[in-house]
This record gives C-alpha cells, structure tokens and sequence, in this order.
C-alpha cells in the first residue's frame, strides 16, 4: 500500500494539507517508519492497552503527531491507577505535538467519578503544559 500512501499524501500536501493522520489500532509501533515513509504525519489512537508506549515512539519518531495513549478500560480501576497512565502523558505533552485521550469511546463501567477525575487531572497536565510553554 505504500505507493499509494504516497501518491494521496503528495496529493494532499499539493494542496497545502500540513498534517496527515492515520487511524491504526493495536501495536502498530513496527509499521510506524512505512506510515512516515507514505507521507503520513500523525497516528491514532495509541492503544496502550495493547502495548503501545507513548514515550517509547515520541523517542523514536520526534516529528510524528501523536494523538490518543491513554488506555479506557483502565480508567474503571480507580484514581491511584489515573495517576498512573497519566504519567507517560505528562511526559510526551511537554515534547509538543501530542493531543492525549483515551483510546476510543469510554467503556460504560468507567465510573461517573472515575471519569471526572481522570478527565480533571488530564486537564490540570494540559494546562501546566501550557502555562509552561510546552
């Protein structure tokens, strides 16, 4: 598919298309340096409940826009574990070029307070990026 990746991205760039996005679920961490190769820019979601370890491809591929990371279903188990898939995010925000969510749809046995606190503190990291120039 690669030829044809190129082909619609250098179409899409003609045309002053800055940022082109692919959606790939799962572990695609080996098959990243095709996308980059076929003129893709950003990837999404990150499915870190499948392996996908934002830090490791921010160090990899630095230029690569990076979008999702934050797995759903562990959303369910409580604020100590928030904090915890939280703290890759705070890592890679301050690298640019990353918008963190949670890898698709949240699952309906995600607590009402479970999401408000995670959506809270993936807040409160957004804005200290920010205030912070990240």
């Amino acid at each position: 598919m690669l030829p044809y990746y190129k082909k619609f991205t250098s179409f899409l760039k003609s045309k002053g298309v800055k940022h082109i996005f692919v959606d790939t679920d799962g572990d695609c961490f080996d098959i990243i340096p095709l996308f980059i190769e076929g003129g893709i820019t950003g990837m999404y979601p990150f499915e870190a409940s499948c392996g996908m370890d934002i830090i490791k491809v921010r160090k990899e591929f630095p230029n690569l826009i990076m979008m999702g990371g934050i797995p759903k279903s562990e959303i369910a188990l409580g604020q100590k574990r928030i904090d915890e898939i939280l703290e890759p995010v705070k890592e890679v925000l301050k690298t640019g070029g990353y918008i963190p969510f949670a890898d698709h749809f949240i699952p309906p046995e995600v607590s009402w307070e479970n999401f408000n606190y995670y959506r809270n503190r993936l807040n409160d990291l957004i804005d200290n990026c920010a205030r912070q120039g990240n």
